[in-house]
């Protein structure tokens, strides 16, 4: 669309001599230098989403919108994806996209209509970039036809050198429209800046000024810490331990959201840190024994923390402006915060300011409320794994104020990086454990095979749906996991530690469930063979298809309870993550009957009531403990490792319904039914039911006319 080759930047060598006509005057020094190994290319490559701010004047789209009121709807995001660097690294082109939400799929193409295509070029003297923008015409037609002019749009981006309370973000600019206020296609001034989690790149000479410790000192208290040997040692401000997801948010009404935490500054002036800012080569901090002089003692810290909340439960205090109220509709709160972190209690104090927002527009930063209260508290580095942060977020004016709400308790999962290194020693040795069991698998199946082999009468004995059970069992991680065999996914090459990679490991463990998968359709196969050419064939049918009335009613119904639990679970997210929830809720339950595989034999056995060895020994205790050891390593597992799902790979909690009780209730499950066919083998297999019921109800041969009438069609 855009060709790149002798592109000549004719727009911003013309109009940015002198550098942003019409743009608000910013002393350079408030704006951070670009180094010299850092361009404006390197911190602005690839796309760039930000979140468009409107001043309080903005009362209509026409008057503020740069698209006036054609598109429908009032802008949110403005993207910048660059297109091409020149050769100095100074001028760059940009695709201008304004949407209302800052999703952009990876695939999605962007709608010309309402983009712009701009030059820009880097200020050095005022520190900013400016860039001329120019609009796309008769694009939705046919792009031959489509040209660029209406070229009255600017915009300037810059690098603020000063973060506070009210200013955190690390890249900020505005978009104006240098035609007359009473012209056609004219629209306000409109800032905007960046909101994401890592706030991009760290500049030499960034700094965070506390402006609101004075009303620290207020609100927040010191407590009296306790003697070091009760509480333990609390995580270090510089560890990179107090960053955490909140995973549940309670109001009111119960568990109403989720959201994220994290530091922003750390530190005073001289020895100030920016843990989620990538520093560049000149501005990374140098070691000088500030974490060994900072274990104890007050510290100051800023955070920037979202809250995304369903705009159905807010009431009319964080919706001030009557949001929409749709029961799906997710409204993030921004809250920027700054207090003291004590090293001695772990406990965290800080005055917050949110974000007000109108409706479908945010206000500009100086329209906040700033009189928020945040409590934080962090388990001891020595505490149990599943402990978790605890805080709260509370309004401090009167009740009867507009902007008043009611407080806000929130939890999340403590990760600190000293567990990290025993989860990454727990991911290997769960990978050893997965071989092991799935070469377990192998031998254990080839054992039953040999027992087939050996005992020519024995294969028709075997419940088919059972075999079936056990390859699909192999069969669905395999079809699930197919590109890792071959194909090299880089997105699945988790670097862990030192350039150590999963990919091997990965290849040799679904090697091996290929294998397993293999023998048990091989000692499928056999099985089906010697029940087709038996002379007493019609009746083992017979009894398989009972065995079928029995099974598949006891799993539909179980499916059933299955789904029902996990969407109860998951009540705030039903709708948005319905797909999640019926697949995971199958996953989960697939494991649960693959736990429970003796059950078709079991049945199998009561209608055929014989009592002959079908299943090896080595077969169905083995096979049992394989698939009952991973639920006693989770019993071990939860009290001795931090609760990551995701790093799950032996007993991965996707895969099966692991939980204390589960684990349990599956484990008495599997030996209750090793115990039954074991006893099956010996007794008869209805030695444990009433008199009245162990008459043989199948063993009459009954007429059949043809082969067409049996239950099943066999081949030999």
């Amino acid at each position: 669309m855009f060709p790149q080759l002798n592109y000549a930047y004719t727009m911003v060598s013309k109009q940015f001599s002198e550098g942003c006509p019409r743009g608000t005057n910013v002393q350079p020094m408030s704006s951070l230098r670009l180094s010299q190994t850092r361009t404006i290319c390197d911190m602005l490559g690839g796309s760039n989403a930000f979140q468009l701010e409107y001043t309080g004047t903005c009362n209509s789209s026409k008057s503020c919108n740069p698209f006036g009121d054609g598109i429908g709807y009032l802008p949110s995001v403005i993207s910048l994806s660059m297109i091409q660097c020149s050769n100095d690294r100074l001028s760059l082109r940009f695709l201008i996209e304004f949407r209302n939400d800052s999703y952009q799929g990876y695939y999605s193409s962007p709608n010309l209509n309402t983009s712009l295509i701009g030059e820009g070029s880097w200020d050095a003297k005022s520190n900013r970039l400016c860039i001329i923008a120019c609009r796309i015409y008769d694009a939705s037609s046919s792009l031959e036809k489509s040209h660029v002019g209406d070229c009255t749009t600017r915009l300037s981006l810059r690098f603020p050198a000063i973060l506070s309370i009210r200013n955190t973000s690390t890249i900020v600019g505005e978009i104006w429209s240098v035609k007359p206020r009473n012209e056609a296609g004219f629209f306000d001034r409109v800032e905007f800046r960046n909101t994401g989690r890592y706030g991009g790149i760290q500049l030499p000479g960034l700094k965070y000024v506390f402006t609101e410790m004075d009303e620290v000192k207020k609100s927040c208290p010191k407590k009296k810490p306790r003697t070091r040997n009760s509480m333990g040692q609390y995580p270090d401000v510089y560890s990179g331990n107090l960053g955490f997801r909140m995973s549940i948010i309670k109001g009111s009404k119960g568990r109403i959201g989720w959201g994220s935490s994290d530091p922003l500054a750390v530190g005073d002036q001289q020895d100030q840190r920016f843990p989620f800012l990538i520093p560049s080569s000149s501005s990374k901090p140098k070691s000088s024994g500030v974490e060994s002089n900072s274990s104890s003692g007050l510290l100051n810290i800023s955070y920037k923390m979202s809250i995304m909340l369903p705009s159905s439960e807010l009431d009319g205090s964080l919706n001030p402006f009557n949001e929409s109220s749709n029961e799906y509709f997710q409204t993030e709160i921004q809250i920027s915060a700054e207090g003291v972190y004590d090293t001695a209690t772990g406990s965290l104090c800080m005055v917050g300011c949110r974000h007000l927002r109108s409706g479908d527009k945010t206000f500009s930063s100086h329209s906040m409320d700033c009189e928020i209260l945040v409590k934080i508290n962090f388990p001891p580095l020595n505490s149990d794994r599943r402990s978790k942060i605890k805080g709260s977020i509370e309004s401090t004016r009167e009740e009867t104020d507009s902007l008043s709400f009611k407080p806000l308790q929130f939890s999340g999962r403590a990760y600190y990086r000293s567990w990290a290194t025993e989860s990454i020693w727990r991911m290997d040795f769960e990978m050893i454990m997965l071989v092991i069991s799935n070469t377990l698998a192998i031998i254990f199946v080839a054992f039953q095979i040999f027992h087939v082999r050996k005992h020519r009468g024995i294969g028709p004995l075997v419940s088919l749906l059972m075999l079936v059970i056990l390859a699909l069992g192999h069969l669905i991680p395999l079809v699930l996991n197919l590109e890792a065999m071959f194909i090299q996914d880089t997105e699945r090459s988790i670097l862990i530690r030192d350039g150590t990679w999963l990919e091997m490991k990965e290849v040799i463990i679904r090697v091996v469930t290929m294998v397993a998968f293999l023998l048990q359709v091989r000692l499928l196969m056999l099985s089906w063979t010697a029940r087709c050419s038996t002379e007493k064939k019609k009746t083992f049918w017979i009894a398989e298809k009972r065995g079928l009335y029995v099974c598949v009613p006891v799993y539909i119904i179980g499916a059933i309870i299955a789904f029902l639990v996990k969407s109860r679970q998951n009540v705030y997210q039903t709708w948005y993550y319905i797909d999640e929830i019926i697949l995971g809720s199958s996953r989960a339950y697939a494991g649960l009957i693959l736990d429970a595989f003796l059950f078709p034999q079991v049945i199998f056995n009561i209608f055929q009531n014989l009592r002959e060895p079908a299943l090896s020994r080595f077969f169905y205790i083995g096979i049992t403990l394989v698939r009952l050891i991973p639920h006693g390593y989770d019993l071990y597992r939860a009290n001795n490792y931090a609760d990551i799902d995701d790093s799950y790979i032996y007993g991965d909690h996707g895969a099966d319904f692991y939980s204390t009780a589960w684990d349990f209730v599956i484990i008495l499950l599997g030996i209750f039914f090793a115990v039954i066919v074991h006893y099956q083998q010996r007794l008869g297999g209805r030695y444990f039911l009433p008199k009245r019921f162990k008459e043989s109800v199948i063993d009459e041969e009954l007429p059949v006319d043809s082969e067409e009438q049996l239950p099943l069609r066999c081949s030999t």
